[in-house]
């Protein structure tokens, strides 16, 4: 098995493009440090002097509405007479009654509790209660299938519980929480409703990478069935005398195939250059491959290089990579050439969109384990050089909203946390995270996102002395919040 593993490695490494590189990404080489080559980087700053003048004069009217949230108690009890602790709870007992009649309750006082509504993956309306995790508790969840109407109905007073049955596994059991006051929200100050539109201004909201019926693959390379696209393939490899793969003497095939990939792209220009078939064969696999899906990283390259940029970019916007493991970086790779394609054929908004979605590791796994997260690098320097208001764009895509744009671009805290740590200007963002979580005309939910931002900021800084002194900052700032949060959060020293 091992040997297989490392078998498929070497060769998704030697498939992987045309170019040669010179200094150690995770994606390759590069000769000036970024993954973006310095003509790439040209192109991109002048759409991003645009935008950002466009942002100087765009109107500062929008106003934005913090998520539904509201403090509550929360019950467990997994012991006793269950069935009827859940008949009372239906009755809508008072909670004190319930703990008195209840003595065996496992209660947590005064959670604050986010509301949010969705579509699940069968497309039918959810609503779901969350409770904000502090210091590794206090975090419970409950999702309802629930017509979309009751969304805003009244609960102060009132339970929202989940009952579970007996099993072989695990004890009959209820959870619910005890709303002690009522849902509300609050306007965004206008200084955060700022980075939230300069957000919007950068990532365009009426724009996504992949089309509605892209189709999902699960590596870089497909096994089409298409004859047009696999002719095409077959003649390439054919013609320049690709080495085919041996299991019986497997180092021998890999040095052949090292050999052969160091010299693909001349070979493949001359074939090109004498042989009249190659454009035809080409040209009939872009149309069947446009038409009916089917390609890969290989034949989407030689689309690039002998056909269309436009094209290969069409070709990767309809085929949605989904990783195998933890260790198949393949989606970050199909990524990063729709970013690389999308500056070279000048799409801002998809290119901005990709490497956003590289920053936040924002991709479809079969599993992902934690050991495998280190090596995914978030390259914000990239954006720093394009001359990006870097911190208000990702404090903008940190904040949560209910009322945001159509298609708004939302961030993962881990890793904006984590490319924050990477920035050039770290004293900026610490004081204006710690602002933040200090602000209160900043609803709690995002102080506490702010938070954990800083948390992982602070956490990914190699200065260990920087880490204990943004501590007791942040010590400092965390008194700043309700009574109700500010007991619950224990910061290590």
């Amino acid at each position: 098995m091992q040997r297989n593993m490392k078998q498929i490695a070497t060769i998704l490494f030697f498939l992987f493009g045309f170019e040669c590189f010179s200094q150690d990404t995770e994606f390759g080489k590069s000769d000036n440090g970024l993954i973006y080559t310095d003509s790439t980087v040209k192109q991109l700053k002048f759409i991003v002097d645009s935008l950002n003048l466009k942002f100087k004069v765009c109107e500062s009217n929008r106003t934005y509405l913090s998520k539904l949230q509201a403090k509550a108690h929360f019950i467990s009890l997994e012991s006793g007479k269950v069935k009827d602790a859940k008949k009372d709870i239906e009755a809508n007992i008072l909670f004190d009654d319930f703990i008195k009649k209840y003595s065996k309750t496992e209660i947590e006082r005064e959670l604050l509790v986010v509301k949010f509504k969705y579509k699940n993956y069968q497309e039918k309306d959810v609503i779901e209660f969350s409770s904000v995790g502090l210091s590794n508790k206090y975090e419970h969840e409950f999702n309802f299938e629930e017509n979309l109407n009751n969304y805003n109905k009244p609960l102060k007073g009132k339970w929202v519980y989940k009952y579970y049955n007996k099993t072989d596994y695990s004890k009959e059991s209820i959870d619910a929480f005890y709303f002690i006051e009522e849902f509300s929200q609050q306007p965004m100050p206008e200084i955060y409703s700022r980075m939230v539109q300069y957000s919007d201004c950068m990532v365009d909201t009426s724009t996504q990478i992949f089309y509605d019926n892209a189709k999902r693959s699960d590596s870089r390379y497909s096994n089409n069935e298409h004859s047009n696209v696999k002719d095409f393939i077959n003649y390439i490899h054919k013609s320049t005398k690709r080495p085919g793969y041996d299991e019986k003497d497997y180092d021998n095939y890999v040095k052949n195939f090292q050999i052969w990939d160091s010299i693909r792209t001349s070979v493949v220009d001359s074939l090109k250059a004498k042989d009249s078939k190659f454009d035809k064969l080409l040209s009939d696999a872009v149309k069947e491959a446009s038409d009916k899906g089917g390609s890969d990283d290989e034949f989407e390259e030689y689309v690039g290089r002998y056909y269309s940029k436009k094209t290969e970019l069409e070709l990767k916007r309809n085929r949605r990579v989904v990783g195998g493991c933890s260790m198949d970086n393949s989606p970050r790779v199909h990524a990063l050439n729709i970013a690389m394609l999308s500056a070279e054929t000048v799409n801002w908004e998809i290119f901005l969109r990709s490497h956003l979605d590289i920053m936040n590791d924002k991709f479809e796994r079969a599993s992902d384990g934690s050991y495998a997260w280190g090596a995914r690098k978030t390259y914000i320097k990239e954006l720093e050089v394009l001359d990006i208001n870097v911190l208000d764009l990702l404090l903008g895509i940190s904040l949560r909203i209910e009322n945001p744009s159509n298609n708004h671009y939302y961030g993962s805290i881990g890793r904006l946390g984590r490319a924050l740590s990477e920035t050039n200007e770290a004293s900026e963002i610490e004081a204006k995270m710690l602002q933040m979580i200090s602000d209160n005309e900043l609803d709690d939910y995002n102080r506490i996102l702010i938070y954990y931002l800083f948390l992982s900021y602070n956490y990914n800084l190699e200065s260990k002395e920087r880490q204990s002194e943004n501590k007791k900052k942040l010590m400092i700032a965390v008194k700043t919040l309700p009574e109700y949060l500010e007991t619950k959060i224990t910061i290590e020293k």
